[in-house]
């Protein structure tokens, strides 16, 4: 009796891991496809995970691909007059039904309240799936790599391989990001 359960009990096993990678394989083909269908709208495009996307500026065309594709809500990392009319974009979200949130990094000057910002709205749930861009994802390669350390446990080393294809290129950037999760840490203890 003792045999056949432990042969069971492995088979339970095999079978519960074999369903999880095939439901990983399906998630990350949807999120391939979502990837697909905004690439031309989203220059960098690059689907993390199921709750968030990043690139650079996103078309006008992209939200309504985005809010298509189940996304509820864009997070731009874009500050005044760097040639985008702020207001204008606020407006084609909201038209199509996904919220729209901005927190304005200017790239030679980030600031860690901004971090702040940026990490209290990606916890946020109910705003994923999230589309967060900037002008080329640089800041949002920062910023997500920030938010995987301090917020997600990932080591540095793993965050900032992400960031870095995302899009994160400014040494400035990638040492406010460095500073700043190293400046979360002393504060943790």
């Amino acid at each position: 009796m003792t045999r056949f359960l432990m042969v069971l009990a492995a088979n339970i096993v095999i079978s519960t891991s074999a369903i999880a990678a095939e439901t990983q394989q399906k998630d990350r083909a949807r999120l391939d496809q979502i990837e697909q269908s905004l690439k031309s709208d989203v220059p960098r495009v690059l689907c993390l995970d199921s709750n968030f996307a990043t690139g650079g500026q996103p078309t006008e065309q992209a939200y309504a691909k985005a809010a298509a594709s189940g996304f509820h809500s864009v997070l731009s990392l874009r500050a005044f007059g760097e040639g985008i009319d702020l207001t204008k974009e606020r407006s084609l979200v909201e038209k199509n039904g996904l919220r729209y949130f901005n927190i304005p990094v200017v790239s030679s000057a980030p600031r860690a309240e901004q971090a702040d910002e940026f990490i209290r709205l990606v916890k946020e749930k109910s705003n994923h799936p999230m589309l967060i861009n900037c002008a080329t994802a640089n800041r949002v390669g920062a910023f997500m790599m920030i938010y995987r350390v301090v917020e997600q446990g990932w080591n540095e080393e793993k965050a900032l391989d992400e960031a870095l294809k995302i899009g994160l290129r400014g040494d400035e950037l990638k040492k406010f990001a460095q500073n700043y999760i190293a400046q979360n840490k002393l504060k943790r203890g």
